[in-house]
């Protein structure tokens, strides 16, 4: 069986972190619901790009492709 690579466990258990509502975009203050949702998916995307790094053999460099 394939080990899990350790950014794999640690993206697990790291939450989320909403910034301060001061922070947010103008268009989406005063909205948690989509705030929320939105800082979930951009910090899924990010978590996607760092797994997808982990597991490759070479590093991903795109000038040199």
């Amino acid at each position: 069986m394939t080990e899990i690579p350790q950014i794999v466990e640690d993206l697990y258990v790291s939450p989320v972190k909403i910034p301060d509502e001061k922070d947010w975009p103008k268009y989406l203050r005063g909205d948690p619901a989509v705030i929320r949702s939105m800082y979930s998916f951009y910090y899924g995307l990010r978590m996607g790009s760092q797994i997808s790094d982990a597991l490759r053999e070479t590093p991903f460099i795109p000038a040199a492709e």
